[in-house]
């Protein structure tokens, strides 16, 4: 099962020519589901200029909504690859020295491979609050997925397993990130009087110094 997601190509990327679609991942997990009784939806991530980008979004169990379940959660896509830095095909998994290889293996492919396996075993189960499998597009980018998600509020959870590698020890709560961009705007002038003008470059320290700051406070 990880040798045929880690097969499908879902490179995110804000360079088009690498950009991929995820979509492949997603029809994949939900084959192995839909026949188990998963409910699967494909939800379209618009994504400028990107190509056909998806959530899956699978769900065994209650569908009233009364209850919020459990929320086995990854992503579809990987980072780009340096064909350079590989020894073998990033899209064929190999085996070696107890360990597997290949694009996403780790981050986050072979979560999504056991996650489906594991949800599997609950296809008969009598549940009381929903089963969730969701592999969100664009996680390596600019996380769009994610946040198409949240816009829609198609997804309710009491908790959930988010599939990053962590060495295989539970992290509760792991710490979130914020990113921002600073713009820093200057006033041409010309060179034979350039008090005229603000020059940005020298504004650049300034606002470097503040966000030395600023992380040493937090």
């Amino acid at each position: 099962m990880i040798a045929a997601l880690v097969a499908q190509r879902s490179i995110s990327s804000a360079d088009p020519k690498l950009d991929t679609s995820n979509r492949g991942v997603c029809e994949q997990l939900a084959g192995w589901l839909q026949p188990l009784g998963f409910d699967c939806k494909m939800l379209p991530v618009p994504v400028a200029g990107a190509p056909d980008k998806v959530n899956l979004l699978a769900r065994l169990g209650p569908r009233n909504g009364q209850s919020a379940g459990l929320v086995l959660a990854g992503h579809a896509d990987t980072v780009p690859f340096d064909a350079d830095g590989w020894h073998s095909d990033p899209f064929k998994v190999q085996s070696k020295d107890d360990a597997l290889f290949g694009l996403g293996v780790c981050d986050m492919k072979g979560f999504l491979a056991l996650a489906a396996e594991v949800a599997a075993e609950y296809r008969t189960t009598k549940l009381t609050a929903p089963l969730t499998l969701l592999a969100t597009a664009n996680e390596e980018t600019g996380m769009e997925g994610a946040r198409a998600l949240a816009e829609s509020g198609a997804l309710r959870g009491g908790c959930a397993v988010i599939g990053e590698p962590t060495n295989l020890q539970p992290v509760h709560a792991h710490k979130g990130i914020l990113m921002e961009a600073i713009t820093l705007h200057g006033s041409a002038g010309h060179s034979s009087n350039p008090a005229l003008g603000a020059n940005t470059i020298y504004a650049l320290p300034l606002g470097l110094k503040a966000m030395r700051a600023l992380k040493a406070r937090i």
